[in-house]
């Protein structure tokens, strides 16, 4: 049972252990012991013999220890020092991720939160674009998966994340200052990853520069069209016809330039300014649900599909004006 005093005294102690110095050759990996580990088991991983690794640490026998910091020699060397994967803290799991495989999914199939799932994996590139075969981390709850560099700056460490040290002793079954290595991975408990959910969505908005503000049938595309008898127009946008009350989300995330009726034709309108000067425009909303000078993310709900201004039933008029003129959206839209 890990009481509270017994992790100060353990913090202590591990300051008072001091810098580890490690030497080696250019041709030698570093592998610290972990529990299970076995001479002959290191060997097979590294794919060299047993008696290889018993001589470059000068063993006379095959008995080790977690903690131990073994040379394993690796003959010519092409990419620097070999580090073995830390093993992940106790009671995560792994899952691969397979051709078809989501984020939502395997939240849903394990039963936790994105958040968790981002705090065991706070190193992920993408949540939408992983490649086939990424192992994931699957936390017991949710928390901050960190890399403790040194053992003697566990204190700061828990100072810094404002955790209870003694939910971290559980979490990670630490007993003694002889459980901390460097280059462990740590499990902070119920500790949000905020900086890594924020890098995430500005990722995911890269790789999805604008999403479609509304789902629903195309109705009529950007460019010229015959208005009949004899008569056409050029269409600034597209519409995108949808029952009335539909929510309309922003297509990117940006500041409300506009939230009122038009008089050109457009009814109740909102227009959105993005980085670099871009801007969406929705038209004919039954109901806007934002106000100029507010800040929206994308996938924000600002307003209701709805037949305002000059229209002939309910739908989205949608315009992407970049440079000041419009484009076409269907070559920006994921």
């Amino acid at each position: 049972m890990v009481t509270r005093i017994g992790v100060l005294r353990l913090l202590m102690a591990v300051v008072l252990i001091g810098a580890l110095t490690w030497a080696w050759a250019d041709s030698f990996a570093l592998r610290v012991v972990q529990s299970g580990d076995s001479i002959g088991s290191i060997a097979n991983r590294y794919g060299v013999g047993v008696t290889s690794v018993l001589q470059a640490n000068g063993l006379n026998g095959t008995l080790i220890q977690p903690g131990d910091v073994l040379r394993v020699p690796l003959g010519d060397a092409t990419g620097g020092i070999v580090l073995a994967a830390p093993e992940p803290p106790p009671g995560f799991r792994r899952h691969v991720l397979a051709a078809g495989e989501t984020l939502s999914e395997i939240v849903s199939r394990y039963g936790i939160s994105l958040a968790a799932l981002v705090g065991a994996n706070p190193d992920l590139s993408s949540l939408d674009r992983l490649p086939i075969g990424v192992e994931l981390l699957i936390p017991p709850g949710d928390g901050l998966v960190v890399v403790l560099d040194d053992p003697s700056a566990l204190g700061a460490l828990l100072l810094a994340y404002d955790v209870d040290p003694v939910a971290v002793a559980r979490a990670n079954t630490l007993r003694s200052p002889f459980d901390l290595r460097p280059g462990m991975l740590l499990f902070l408990p119920g500790v949000e990853p905020t900086m890594a959910l924020e890098r995430l969505a500005r990722v995911r908005e890269a790789e999805n520069r604008y999403v479609w503000p509304v789902h629903g049938r195309l109705t009529s595309y950007f460019g010229r069209r015959n208005l009949g008898m004899g008569t056409a127009a050029f269409h600034r946008g597209i519409d995108v016809a949808a029952p009335t009350g539909t929510p309309i989300v922003a297509a990117r995330s940006g500041t409300v330039t506009y939230a009122g009726w038009s008089a050109r034709g457009y009814g109740n309108l909102v227009r959105i300014r993005h980085a670099g000067g871009a801007e969406t425009w929705y038209a004919h909303a039954s109901r806007i649900l934002v106000s100029v000078g507010q800040y929206v993310a994308q996938g924000e709900r600002i307003a209701l599909v709805g037949s305002t201004g000059l229209s002939t039933g309910p739908h989205l008029h949608f315009e992407l004006h970049v440079g000041g003129s419009a484009i076409d959206p269907l070559s920006e839209l994921r």
